[in-house]
């Protein structure tokens, strides 16, 4: 009987200690999950929706930089990042800490502060224009082919 009472002791103790949750363990994404092409749908500054960043994308590659149009002259720049947790990193003259909040195959929500104002971005993942160019002439030369 006490070797069952052991044995029920036992797993009700392991089964307690997975459920239980400190609330402080920071999510980690892998590098591989950011990599590619990623377009605004919906953007917040200070708690408010704004439209003033439609059209803003970032790009990661492997090497370690990132390609983004939210720069002070809204051109295209490139900047060393590294990934540390929930935490992308943005290097460079203009350094920025992206606190990610949830990251899928296909979206990407995170936000940051730039210059006291708060953001939050909902990103979809695109494809490169490059590679829209080039889908976009084989759909012409298929149509072109009927």
């Amino acid at each position: 009987m006490s070797s069952k009472f052991s044995f029920i002791l036992l797993f009700a103790t392991f089964w307690l200690s997975s459920c239980q949750s400190d609330g402080s363990k920071t999510p980690v994404f892998e590098k591989d999950n950011i990599l590619g092409r990623w377009e605004i749908s919906k953007a917040w500054r200070s708690g408010k929706t704004t439209e003033t960043l439609t059209g803003t994308y970032y790009e990661f590659d492997e090497a370690g930089t990132m390609k983004t149009n939210l720069t002070p002259t809204t051109m295209e720049q490139v900047y060393e990042y590294s990934l540390s947790g929930n935490e992308i990193k943005q290097k460079g003259e203009m350094p920025i800490t992206y606190t990610i909040d949830s990251l899928t195959p296909n979206f990407l929500a995170m936000n940051m502060v730039i210059n006291n104002f708060s953001f939050k971005l909902e990103l979809n993942k695109a494809l490169p224009p490059s590679e829209l160019e080039a889908n976009d002439s084989s759909a012409q030369d298929s149509l072109k082919e009927l």
